[in-house]
């Protein structure tokens, strides 16, 4: 199974703030899976390891290019 990161993991990664990644995560870049118990006041954010390194391969080409 794939390992499933935090923001502040996938912040670290990125080696940018939680707020970038929570940036991504709003505007439907970043794709997520929320981790928290239907019904349940707050989120559990959790991003799938290849969806954090696929976002960041997206915007390096979106540089390049």
């Amino acid at each position: 199974m794939e390992p499933l990161l935090t923001v502040l993991e996938v912040a670290d990664l990125w080696r940018v703030d939680k707020q970038t990644v929570y940036r991504a995560i709003w505007a439907g870049d970043l794709p997520f899976v929320d981790m928290a118990k239907p019904g349940a006041r707050k989120a559990r954010i959790r991003v799938r390891q290849s969806a954090a390194e696929a976002y960041v391969a997206k915007r390096d080409q979106a540089v390049a290019a």
